[in-house]
Order: C-alpha cells, then sequence, then structure tokens
C-alpha cells in the first residue's frame, strides 16, 4: 500500500544490532514468556476453586497474557505489511488459510473430547459443534478475534499509516478502553449504556469482540510503524518502564485484595473487564517488551544459551503448538494426578505447579515431536524448523507468518 502524497512517510526499518534487516529477535522471547503465562493461568483456572484469595489475585495478574499476545499480533501484522507489503486479497488468504486450518482441526479435536469425557454431550452434539466453530472452544477464542482483525487490519493500517495525528488516536482509544472496562465491569452506572453493553453480551461475548481488545491493536500497529524511534526509547526507559509496571501490578493487587475484603468474590474482584486491570494489562504488555529486548541483547552479546532446546527462537517456534494443545493435556494430566491421589497430598499450590510442569512439558515435547512431521499443518506451519546453528536468523523468519507463532 503506497503512502497518499500530503502524509508522513514510514522511515524504513534498521538492522538490528546482530542481524540482518527484518529481524527482531528479542519477540522469541515475548512469546515464551507469554505463552508461559496463558499456560499457568489455565492450570489456576483449572485446579483452584473459588474463594482461594492468593490463587485468584494470581490470575487476575496472568490475564496480562491475552492482551500480550493480540498485541504481538498487531505488532507482526504491521510491521510484516511494512517491510513486505501485500495485495488485501493476498493478504486474506493467507492469513485465514495459516490460521483457519489448525483452528478447524483443533475444534473438531477438541469436540469429540468433549464428547467423550463429558457424559450426556452426544444429544446435543450438533449446538455445542456449532457453538465452539462460531465462539471458539475455550483458548481457541483468540483465533476467533484473529479473524475479526485479519477483515479489518487492512483498512486499520492504511488508516493509522497515513495520518497526521497518530498521539491523539492511541489516547482516544486507551480512554474507549477504559469506559469499556468501566461500562463492563459497573453496568448499572451506566444506565442504557450499561443495559446494551449486558444486551450484546446475550448474542456475541464481549471476550470474542475485537472491540474489547482495540487498544492493543492500536497500539501494535503503531509500534509496528515506528520501530526504529520507539528502539532508543526502550534502549534508555526500560528499567524506568519494568519499575512502573510493577508499581502498577502491585496497586491492581491491592485493589483487588481491598474488593474482596469489602465483600466482592474472588471472582469479580478478579474480573478482567475492569479499569484497573486495563492499566495493569498495558504496563505489563509494556514492560514484557523492555524485558525481552533486554534478554535479547544480553543472549546475544556473549551470554548465549549453551543447549539449542534452551534458546528462545528454539522455544519461541514451539508457543503455537503448545497454545492450541495445552488445554488437552491440562485435562488428561489432571485427570492422571487425581487417579494416582496425588492431588490429595500436595495442596492447591503444589497441585498447580504439578499441573503446570507437566502439561507445559508435555506439550512443548508434543509440539517439538508434531513439527517434524508432515503432520506440522496442524500448527499452521508448512516447513519442518531449520536445524540450529549459531549463526544470524533470515530477515523474516517463518513465525511471523502467523503473529502466534500465535496469539497470536
Amino acid at each position: 500500500m503506497s503512502t497518499p502524497p500530503d502524509t508522513p512517510s514510514v522511515p524504513p526499518v534498521r538492522r538490528e544490532p546482530t542481524g540482518p534487516a527484518g529481524h527482531l529477535g528479542q519477540f522469541d522471547s515475548y512469546r515464551v514468556v507469554a505463552c508461559g503465562a496463558v499456560v499457568l493461568q489455565h492450570s489456576l483456572l483449572w485446579t483452584v476453586p473459588g474463594g482461594v484469595v492468593t490463587a485468584w489475585a494470581f490470575v487476575m495478574l496472568l490475564h496480562f497474557s491475552r492482551t500480550a499476545f493480540f498485541f504481538l499480533t498487531a505488532f507482526l501484522l504491521s510491521y510484516v505489511e511494512t517491510v513486505r507489503p501485500r495485495s488485501v486479497l493476498k493478504f486474506w488468504s493467507r492469513r485465514f488459510v495459516r490460521l483457519g486450518v489448525p483452528y478447524l482441526f483443533w475444534t473438531a479435536l477438541y469436540w469429540v473430547f468433549t464428547l467423550v469425557d463429558q457424559p450426556g454431550t452426544w444429544s446435543h452434539a450438533g449446538s455445542l459443534l456449532w457453538r465452539d466453530v462460531v465462539f471458539g472452544y475455550y483458548q481457541l477464542y483468540f483465533a476467533v478475534v484473529l479473524f475479526q482483525l485479519y477483515v479489518v487490519f487492512p483498512l486499520l493500517y492504511r488508516t493509522l499509516r497515513s495520518c497526521r495525528h497518530q498521539a491523539r488516536i492511541m489516547l482516544a482509544s486507551g480512554s474507549f478502553a477504559l469506559l469499556l472496562a468501566a461500562d463492563l465491569h459497573w453496568p448499572g452506572c451506566f444506565g442504557p449504556l450499561g443495559a446494551a453493553t449486558r444486551w450484546i453480551e446475550q448474542y456475541w461475548p464481549w471476550s470474542r469482540d475485537p472491540l474489547t481488545y482495540q487498544e492493543q491493536f492500536v497500539a501494535g500497529v503503531l509500534v509496528g510503524l515506528h520501530v526504529d524511534q520507539i528502539r532508543p526509547f526502550v534502549q534508555r526507559w526500560w528499567r524506568a518502564v519494568m519499575a512502573g509496571a510493577a508499581v502498577i501490578g502491585t496497586g491492581a493487587t491491592l485493589w483487588y485484595l481491598t474488593a474482596v475484603w469489602t465483600g466482592s468474590s474472588t471472582g469479580r474482584a478478579s474480573d478482567l473487564y475492569q479499569p484497573v486491570a486495563f492499566l495493569w494489562f498495558t504496563a505489563a504488555v509494556a514492560a514484557l517488551e523492555c524485558g525481552t529486548w533486554w534478554w535479547y541483547q544480553r543472549t546475544t552479546h556473549g551470554h548465549p544459551p549453551r543447549h539449542r532446546f534452551l534458546s528462545a527462537s528454539y522455544l519461541g517456534r514451539l508457543t503455537v503448538g503448545v497454545f492450541f494443545s495445552h488445554i488437552l493435556f491440562i485435562n488428561l494430566v489432571r485427570s492422571a494426578l487425581e487417579a494416582l491421589g496425588v492431588t490429595t497430598h500436595v495442596g492447591w499450590a503444589g497441585e498447580v505447579l504439578l499441573l503446570y510442569g507437566l502439561t507445559l512439558a508435555v506439550s512443548a515435547l508434543f509440539t517439538a515431536a508434531v513439527l517434524r512431521t508432515p503432520l506440522r499443518w496442524i500448527f499452521g506451519s508448512t516447513a519442518p524448523p531449520p536445524p540450529f546453528e549459531p549463526r544470524p536468523a533470515p530477515a523474516i523468519e517463518p513465525w511471523v507468518a502467523m503473529e502466534m507463532d500465535p496469539a497470536s
């Protein structure tokens, strides 16, 4: 897409200090951390009952992982479109196929698993499959949101690229996100607007609505357009950004504890649709970007991992498979732990740690094995991972093609 003559041009992407143009190696570890947070949060949700105050505080804090992947998706879409532009039709065909094929496979697999695992579901198997395809099975909602993003992304990208007032747009986007979060958390305070949002929820959940995540989409596109300007800021202020996120995270935790102590349930107090949660998610994503930049600099300047399977590049390639498969393994591992009687002796914290560690290990090993076979298409991959060599990565790594590779 060309830039209109009367609009500001987007500066070219410069080279990373240790790699060729187009390679942003810091986002390998970004994806690893965010994916680990997803699995840990789901391990808590699958294990801890309501009322456990400490556990649900972690649930609220770990919810940043969803906005982290939505930001990363929009950033990579914008970045790739800037360095390698495609027509709208080519963009749509590539994105919908690369994500749609694994989405349909895993939707069908989880549908069959539900029918087998939960007695009585065969009587409404058809409606269950329809619901899973339209709304997404549990963690697969991520793909449903991405499909909607793909539809509007060409227009969003062109609009933001040609706009002279990008800072104002970012401010308006953040303000709208705060307003929407307040409305969703306290609908009774917003009169007809609150009633409208509750009515919408009956037909299309806000967790599947891209408006819920629009602030991260806008931020991701703008960062993708201005990588060169943002990199010096990160280099100078990364400590301050991470410290600020720690302060905001502490404040969000205190807000949650105050809500619990004043009578709210742990589920409502940890609601991800509330302004304090939105502020924490935004700060956490910024801190994650800064922290992984620091780690990337450290590992590329004298502190590389000794083993290939410990490198961020290798682990990053596994995240898409872990994301798709980990709910299946959470169920299987949890059933095995219960059958062995382990859960009765370790308490909720021990159960969570066991479930998390085993699920992460099994899903990662499963993904690593599948990527070496022709079945790699179930993770949206068309080629096996290249052999590990200590040399600069290619200009556009294979995982860029699928954002999550999330998600995403």
